[in-house]
């Protein structure tokens, strides 16, 4: 893509915003459940 290009392209902030705040949340649920349910190994 040429420099004018580049600069032509807009909504990628906002989308790679929400996509770290979705990650973080998912982390954090996540993280949650495996303290309150933790899984046993099966060995």
């Amino acid at each position: 893509m040429s420099k004018t290009e580049l600069i032509s392209v807009v909504g990628g902030a906002s989308w790679g915003f929400w996509t770290i705040i979705g990650g973080a949340v998912s982390f954090v649920l996540g993280l949650i459940e495996g303290l309150v349910n933790p899984i046993k190994c099966g060995k």
